[in-house]
Order: structure tokens, then sequence, then C-alpha cells
């Protein structure tokens, strides 16, 4: 019995000193703080941290968030007592903002098998534009759209632009004025593209050391005699014998214009004009119903929009969704 009760006690210490004995990950300083940094640039931090279990601390992975990376620059093997390091490299790219971002160290810790990092701060620009973004609006084919966008450096004291591309034909833009650094920008929608929506950048070249390309986004719509809100009509899923009802906003942008008649397919699609304004604000609203006996399938309807117009005489709205 003795024999016995001196064996189970040796099985008792080495469970315990199995329990006891593991390792244990732990840093200092967790979270880092880099401060303010420019568009474009790089942050490089290391992470140290220690092994302060009795076991050997093996690190499995070092998973980063979107943007940063990170390798342990020491061995994968921790001995107890030992330390180790992480660098991680941020690249800021176009963010502008407070951010935040993680990296996950994953080990052989039971009490923490995964390890949460994080590195934030602010990213600034160098240059300061205003507006950020040209919206020319709505623009009728006989209306001169001229905006103004005026930019400056916060590092290069002798702010230079070098060249102005925009990405589409229509868009003129040149230099007007400099002043104490700062570029005043005129741009021109030289002339009217087909009706509709535009969208495209200004593109700058300059010898900003941080940010020596930048665009400029511009967007807007060409309106013709008649716009349409929206541009087209979705009713979604629909359950099959159900009756919906959408309204069409149809606005005049040209006295004298008239809607003539409206034809709508397939033949389950109807419409009714609920109201008509003239004088200031002329516009059409329009009741557009999708009926009880819609078939089965995708709706691949559109309705016309007849009018007096010489450069509208026809305009096309798309009808959508799924009968369920």
């Amino acid at each position: 019995m003795d024999a016995a009760t001196v064996s189970g006690n040796d099985n008792d210490t080495d469970f315990t000193t199995s329990i006891i004995q593991r390792p244990t990950i732990f840093f200092r300083n967790p979270d880092f703080n880099f401060g303010q940094i420019y568009t474009g640039q790089k942050v490089e931090h290391i992470y140290k941290f220690e092994n302060r279990g009795e076991d050997i601390l093996e690190i499995k992975k070092v998973k980063a968030s979107c943007g940063c990376t990170a390798v342990v620059l020491s061995d994968n093997t921790i001995p107890s007592g030992g330390t180790g390091e992480i660098k991680t490299t941020f690249s800021s790219g176009s963010l502008i903002g407070n951010i935040t971002k993680s990296i996950t160290v994953s080990s052989n810790d039971p009490g923490t098998p995964k390890y949460r990092l994080t590195i934030s701060g602010e990213i600034i620009k160098d240059l300061i534009i205003n507006p950020e973004h040209i919206d020319f609006g709505s623009v009728s084919k006989d209306e001169e759209a001229i905006k103004t966008v005026t930019i400056k450096s916060q590092t290069e004291h002798d702010f230079k632009i070098n060249k102005i591309t925009p990405s589409k034909p229509f868009i003129n833009a040149s230099i007007t004025e400099v002043k104490n650094g700062e570029y005043v920008i005129k741009v021109t929608l030289k002339y009217r593209p087909e009706i509709g929506r535009i969208s495209g950048g200004i593109h700058l070249e300059t010898n900003s050391k941080i940010q020596k390309k930048v665009n400029i986004p511009f967007f807007g719509e060409i309106a013709g005699d008649i716009t349409t809100y929206p541009k087209k009509i979705y009713y979604g899923p629909v359950t099959k014998g159900k009756e919906l009802t959408h309204k069409l906003y149809v606005k005049i942008n040209k006295s004298n214009i008239e809607i003539l008649k409206i034809k709508t397919f397939p033949d389950y699609i109807s419409t009714e004009i609920v109201e008509k304004k003239e004088g200031k604000d002329p516009h059409y609203l329009i009741e557009v119903k999708l009926h009880s006996d819609a078939a089965i399938g995708n709706i691949g309807g559109v309705l016309e929009l007849h009018t007096n117009s010489e450069t509208q005489p026809v305009t096309l709205v798309r009808i959508i969704g799924e009968v369920e």
C-alpha cells in the first residue's frame, strides 16, 4: 500500500507540474499610436514581448489587418524568460483621418492563444484642395458650367503644379491665379456630351514630395429638355398576385415641353399622370403600376415618354424587378 500511495503522489505531482509549466506571452506596450503622418507615408514599429511562463513559447502565426505587414524578427520559439520582437510596417496609401489597425499574434499560450496588438494614428493630407470634388449639378445643353478649385501645400514653400490633365475631352482645366503658394484652377465644361450623368477626374502632377500626383473627381448631369427621377424603376422581388405602385417624377427643363403620350411594356404595367405643374418648377408626376396579373419571372419592362422636344422626342425608363 505504501508503494501504491507513493505512485499516486508522483502522478499528482506530474499532473500539477504540467499545468504550471506553460508559456505566457506578454507585451508591455501592445498599443502603438504614431501620432500624425501624411497620406502616402509609411510607419514602422517594433513590438517587444516576453515569455513569462515556465515552458517554451511558440509563435505560430502573425496576421496583420489591411494596410499592414508584420514579421517576427526574433526566433519563433522563445524559452522561459526570453524576449522576442515583431516588426510592423503600416502603409497609409490614400487613407485619410483617424485609423486603427490590428495585428494578431497566435501562439501556444493557452491563456492567450491570440494576442491582439494595435497601431493607430491620424493621416493628414499635404495638399489642401477646396473643394475636394467638383459637382457640376444638373447642367442643360445651353448653360455655361464653370467651377473654381484652390490648392496649396502644407509642406512645400515653393509649391508648383507642373501639369493638369482632365480625364474627359469635354472638360478644360487651367490655372488662373497663383498667390502665396495657392493655385486657383478654373474647370470648365467646354461642350455638352450626350444627355445623362458625367464623371471623371482632374489629374494634377505637383512638386510635392508627399503627394506628387493627385486626382480631383468631378461629376454632374447633362440635362435635356426633360429629366426623369429615378432613372429606372425597381420593384425588387414581388410576390405573385401582389399589386405595387411607384412614382416617376419628370422635370421639365425647357418651356413649352409637354408629354404627348406614354407607352409601357409589358402590358401588366400601366401609367397615370397624377400631377402636372406649369409655371415655376414645371413637372409631371406619373404613377407606374405593376398589376397583380404580372407573370412569374424577371420584369424586363420599359416606359416610353413621348414629348414634343426636338432633342428628346422619346425618353426611355427601364422597369426591373422579379415576380416570385
